[in-house]
């Protein structure tokens, strides 16, 4: 008894704590906050993780409830989040878009989790993002120039080429004009806005870093004396103003050192030179009215020497030097990016599709050594592992293939016009004659009794003897008709002349206006008129089944868009037309006639292309006569027949394709 009393005292505590536990009732994403809503305040506690995308809370006497199906969000950084029960203890992963750090903080029965950056979040509000204001102020030395930010703008890099102060922000953008007194260009080369102010080699740029503001102080660049050597002054030379890359010279030197040679055609192009020690040697050349900077170029390309534009700077050296350099650069940037640390980046597509994307980046080749991409079509993902700069540049390619296709419709308008005429004359002619007092009987080609009127012509009695009726290919049965006929009143003879006549014509107009929209570069098909059944027999089994040919007219269009407003129409026509049908092995198959174009043309949005010479005529002539008196001259008339047809079919298309815009 005892026994049994404890164990129904042990199935109630048992029982009760099921009944006293708590469960996860909303999950509710507010941004950069996830708060988990339970029935009850619990116990909890965080599960330290290696991998910086993934956060685990452990809740004691807490069943998983609403989270016992995995979560999916497609905004705020938390991406996924699920639970897993064990015993009265439920345990809570959460998956991240980017690795953050949370603040995790329990309020009434509320967890509530706020997610921060590792990197401070208020300079990165700080940071500019777009240029408001350009401005100039002119000094005793040259002039001022502000570029001012939103924020606190990147430092830039500045050079100096060719007149131009080049002036590059990364991740800037321009939102405000400059005035027209500041003699300004701007380009764009990737992620870099490029200012290049011009003001001539006879400025130079010292710049000045305020944060949210940068001035760029333009003084004039003093004028030096150059002292020359009485090397120099043996040189018959006629130079030219410097500043100028126009500015033609004339030297005639022989056996003069190369580096003085050098040095002066820096002086005259306005140009600091910078010689490598390894070149060396003599130069004899003669030029008259060369431009400076060709004169540099043919004793470089004479020596094997390479020269390159810094700033106001020349450099020269052999060309093995530079060869080194750049596999020297291209050997430091490898070794700088195997020492960077990978992280993970998770791309999110809306419209390109998730296998297309992936093959993208792989034939790009952008990815490092270290790099690895994987996708899941279900989410629509692209994952990939890699270093922060390779990321970037894979970032702004996805960005670029992650746009909706554009769509066209297609709206065709086909015309059918057709029209006939039929036009015929014939004769009829009837006897019947019989001679009194004999047996003997002349009837027409129908023979009848005396007095029957079997077969006669209508309006008399008599049987016919020449049968050839006004009739076409078209029309079998005459219009009008009039008869002229001679009766004895004793009824032995009797003679009818019947002339019979039809006129006919005819006129018909189809017009269809079916509409399809498709997407840029993929076909869109529209197809009018019949489906034709017939039989095909098994040469095995010998049972006929039922086929069948469509006999329409098919239009086939494949639009490119080459701009928002133009685009090039590949357009296919095929219209085909049933003949009769051909016996063939005791089946019949269709014959059918097609006429089919092909064109490529461009179109603006909303012109019109306009496809015909889909044409047929046809025209007939019949005579039927009765040999030997359908030939006598005049007389002959009277023993023939007639017949006129004529036929007109034309189909004229027009397409007009018109590119639907996105709000």
């Amino acid at each position: 008894m005892i026994n049994k009393i404890v164990f129904i005292l042990i199935f109630i505590l048992f029982f009760a704590s099921n009944l006293i536990a708590g469960e996860i009732k909303a999950i509710i994403p507010e941004g950069d906050i996830l708060k988990i809503q339970l029935t009850e305040k619990t116990e909890y506690k965080v599960i330290p993780q290696e991998d910086p995308f993934k956060i685990k809370v452990e809740f004691k006497n807490t069943n998983p409830g609403i989270l016992d199906k995995k979560m999916f969000f497609r905004e705020g950084i938390v991406s996924e989040i699920s639970a897993q029960a064990y015993g009265d203890t439920t345990i809570v992963d959460m998956l991240l878009v980017e690795p953050a750090k949370p603040e995790i903080k329990m309020e009434n029965n509320i967890l509530i989790i706020s997610f921060s950056s590792p990197s401070d979040s208020i300079s990165q509000q700080m940071k500019a993002k777009k240029i408001i204001e350009i401005t100039v102020d002119e000094t005793e030395e040259g002039f001022e120039i502000s570029i001012q930010g939103d924020g606190e703008l990147p430092e830039p890099s500045i050079t100096k080429i060719d007149g131009y102060i080049n002036v590059g922000f990364q991740g800037i953008n321009l939102d405000t004009e400059p005035s027209e007194d500041i003699p300004v260009s701007i380009k764009r080369q990737g992620d870099e806005l490029i200012l290049s102010f011009f003001y001539g080699k006879e400025f130079d740029v010292e710049p000045v870093y305020l944060g949210d503001e940068i001035i760029l102080d333009m003084k004039k660049v003093k004028e030096t004396k150059i002292v020359e050597s009485q090397e120099t002054k043996s040189i018959e030379t006629s130079l030219p103003k410097a500043g100028n890359e126009e500015k033609t010279i004339s030297l005639d030197l022989q056996d003069a050192d190369i580096v003085g040679v050098f040095r002066l055609l820096g002086d005259i192009g306005g140009y600091n030179i910078v010689i490598h020690p390894d070149v060396k040697g003599k130069v004899t050349l003669k030029l008259i009215n060369v431009p400076w900077q060709q004169a540099v170029d043919v004793i470089c390309k004479t020596f094997q020497l390479e020269k390159t534009f810094e700033g106001n700077i020349i450099r020269i050296a052999p060309v093995k030097i530079f060869q080194e350099e750049k596999k020297l650069e291209a050997e430091t940037k490898d070794l700088f990016k195997k020492a960077e640390d990978e992280q993970i980046r998770i791309f999110v597509l809306k419209y390109a599709s998730v296998d297309k994307v992936k093959g993208t980046i792989e034939a790009a080749k952008i990815l490092s050594p270290k790099g690895t991409i994987s996708t899941d079509e279900r989410t629509r993902t692209v994952i990939i592992r890699d270093i922060p700069s390779v990321l970037g540049h894979i970032a702004r390619l996805v960005a670029d293939l992650d746009k909706p296709t554009r769509q066209i419709l297609l709206e065709a308008r086909i015309i059918e016009m057709s029209s006939s005429f039929s036009k015929s004359l014939g004769f009829e002619w009837g006897i019947q004659w019989y001679p009194p007092g004999t047996r003997t009987t002349i009837v027409g080609s129908v023979g009848a009794a005396a007095g029957s009127s079997a077969s006669s012509v209508p309006g008399g009695t008599a049987p016919l003897a020449i049968n050839l009726p006004a009739s076409t290919g078209n029309v079998t049965s005459p219009t009008t008709a009039f008869t002229i006929g001679y009766l004895n009143p004793s009824q032995t003879i009797a003679l009818d002349l019947r002339i019979s006549a039809l006129q006919q014509s005819g006129k018909g107009k189809v017009i269809s206006n079916p509409k399809v929209i498709t997407l840029d570069n993929q076909k869109a098909k529209i197809v009018q008129g019949a489906s034709i059944p017939y039989g095909e027999k098994d040469v095995q089994s010998g049972q006929i089944s039922t086929k069948f040919k469509d006999v329409a007219i098919t239009v086939e269009a494949t639009p490119h868009l080459i701009d928002d407003k133009s685009m090039l129409l590949d357009v296919s026509v095929i219209k085909e037309d049933l003949v009769e049908f051909v016996n063939i092995g005791g089946v019949y198959a269709p014959r059918t006639t097609k006429i089919e174009g092909n064109t490529k043309v461009s179109l603006k949005d909303g012109e019109t292309l306009v496809i015909g010479g889909i044409y047929k005529k046809t025209d007939s002539l019949t005579e039927s006569k009765v040999p030997g008196l359908g030939d006598v001259p005049l007389l002959g008339e009277l023993f023939k027949s007639r017949g006129r047809d004529e036929t007109l079919y034309e189909v004229m298309i027009f397409v007009t394709p018109r590119i639907l815009k996105y709000e």
